[in-house]
């Protein structure tokens, strides 16, 4: 068994803790897809040198690059603790790369949080202010559930 698939195990225990489920199948892909809001996320384990663990998620796509778009996400950048954001092809990207060493629920409960959080909170304003999309449409309460 290789060091990529022994951590992928570990990942996917500390998922079904973290998300209290007898069983995170993986995508396609191998990957372990969740939403958050209008995010579509990912916890993928890097089959790299050393292997790196990292969660990623898709904040908007459809956006043109355009100066005021990368100002925007470096304005973005600059405000954010431990996420990277970036712009690959037309999808804003939001992520955390961790290491596997000693990979505990915690830690990856917190790059859980801080890319879905950062990817549903940015993703609908930067769809709206520059075109674009957001994976999931953003859910605004009836009126009548509001009152």
């Amino acid at each position: 068994m290789t060091d990529t698939m022994w951590i992928k195990s570990h990942v996917e225990l500390l998922l079904q803790r973290e998300w209290e489920l007898s069983r995170v199948p993986p995508d396609p892909d191998g990957d372990f897809a969740f939403r958050r809001g209008t995010a579509m996320c990912w916890v993928s384990v890097l089959d790299s040198e050393p292997p790196m663990v990292r969660v990623f998620a898709h904040a908007a796509f459809g956006l043109k690059p355009t100066l005021a778009l990368l100002r925007e996400l470096n304005e973005i950048q600059h405000r954010t603790v431990s996420a990277a954001v970036e712009l690959c092809g037309d999808a804003v990207v939001v992520s955390q790369t961790i290491s596997p060493i000693g990979l505990t629920g915690p830690v990856l409960a917190q790059a859980l949080v801080a890319v879905s959080t950062l990817a549903d909170d940015i993703g609908p304003l930067l769809a709206a202010m520059f075109d674009g999309s957001t994976p999931f449409p953003l859910e605004v309460p009836d009126q009548e559930e509001a009152t």
